[in-house]
């Protein structure tokens, strides 16, 4: 049995699997230099381009013999033409714009590994609109297999801007775009398009204003395969889309925790109205908070060990509250004498080491009361997403004391 088919039989570790992908794709046609990164799991290519393998890891760990062979080879699609999007034409290119919908996490992930690589992230220009507090739209070429999304914009020698490319984009996905929507309890509805882009039809209003529902639209893209539709008078199916979206978060590829609707044809935030809801919603928030925060600081925390930098990047941590275990609060400490980058969170807890060893003097303050009166000492650190506050120093003990502190 040779070594690849050996892999196809069993369960290979993350490094094996890395050799098993590169070999892959080097038979489909993949050329250029290919390196692997194991510490983030990941194969680097091209100028600063790079694929993570973590998506394909867990789809090939999940599927057993014929099965396994498919699931790779999506994968391996992906990132040959991935690479030969880099080429086309715009004569080429145009039939195959579509918008995509995605994270500003994953946005931020691209910075901080041009800031690995190159040292800065001065050439990482993303281009892309705005979508809430925590997604982005992007142009992509939509190939048979994959979609290769443009981070950098409409490609230089097309001679076309942004905008200019999102309105072809938008006439490509209202040509594909039939009503697909299956209604999975009474006045809720879900994307049935499976093509990849149902998140992308929020962006064409008519499609969802369509639907027979209990006033104007209500929306949530919680994954980049779930796209959730209800009315606003609409209670109860409003209450079961925030459940459901709360699920689909947790399965993987979370694209945004927000509640939207149209103002003027465009999409925008929506603030729910039902204190029960808005809790829920904020849960939903923090946990995708955290784990965009989680998957920043392991990034800086390479880069700091790589470079020698001595800076401590600090957890964003959550608790649920005592008589409420449903509703969650952040935590971050800061420690007098450590050069850190915090967190935006809830509570700060001020954390002073005594001389002697015993147990350090801590103090629990709210986040805008420390902002309010020691914002001095901290820095919001500019590019970061989501935003990090470098601390210079720490407030003397008659300072501290005039934070409220939290039980």
């Amino acid at each position: 049995m040779g070594f690849l088919d050996f892999l196809f039989n069993r369960k290979p570790s993350p490094d094996d699997f890395a050799v098993l992908f590169e070999s892959a794709a080097r038979k489909a046609g993949f050329k250029g230099e290919m390196t692997y990164r194991p510490r983030e799991f990941r194969l680097v290519y091209g100028d600063s381009a790079f694929f993570n393998l973590h998506n394909a890891y867990r789809e090939y760990c999940g599927q057993r013999g014929a099965k396994r062979r498919q699931a790779l080879q999506s994968y391996i699609t992906a990132l040959c033409e991935n690479q030969r999007s880099l080429a086309l034409p715009l004569d080429e290119a145009r039939p195959l714009l579509l918008p995509v919908v995605r994270s500003r996490g994953m946005i931020e992930d691209l910075r901080l590994h041009h800031l690995r690589t190159e040292g800065n992230d001065l050439e990482f220009d993303p281009v892309y609109l705005p979508m809430g507090d925590d997604a982005v739209v992007l142009l992509a070429i939509d190939h048979p297999e994959s979609t290769a999304t443009l981070v950098q914009g409409p490609d230089k020698s097309w001679g076309i801007t942004l905008e200019e490319g999102m309105a072809i984009a938008l006439t490509n996905l209202r040509d594909s775009t039939g009503d697909s929507f299956v209604e999975v309890v009474p006045g809720l509805f879900r994307g049935n398009w499976n093509d990849s882009y149902d998140i992308s039809r929020i962006l064409l209003p008519d499609v969802l204003e369509r639907l027979p529902l209990k006033g104007r639209p209500l929306f949530m893209v919680p994954s980049r395969e779930t796209l959730l539709v209800t009315g606003d008078r609409d209670g109860h199916g409003l209450a079961a889309m925030v459940e459901l979206s709360l699920e689909a978060a947790t399965e993987g590829r979370a694209i945004s925790s927000g509640l939207y609707c149209y103002q003027d044809g465009k999409v925008a935030p929506y603030t729910a109205h039902n204190p029960l809801l808005q809790a829920r919603l904020e849960r939903m928030r923090r946990l995708a908070t955290k784990a965009e925060y989680d998957t920043q600081k392991h990034a800086l925390d390479l880069i700091h060990e790589e470079n020698s930098t001595d800076i401590f990047v600090a957890t964003y941590q959550l608790y649920a509250v005592q008589e409420d275990p449903d509703m969650l609060f952040s935590i971050a400490s800061w420690t007098e004498g450590v050069d850190s980058l915090l967190p935006r969170v809830d509570r700060l807890v001020l954390v002073r080491p005594n001389e002697d060893c015993s147990d350090a003097e801590t103090r629990a303050v709210s986040w805008e009361q420390a902002m309010a009166l020691l914002g001095d000492l901290l820095e919001e650190a500019p590019g970061f997403y989501p935003p990090r506050y470098r601390t210079l120093g720490f407030p003397e003990p008659s300072r501290a004391e005039l934070l409220d502190e939290l039980g």
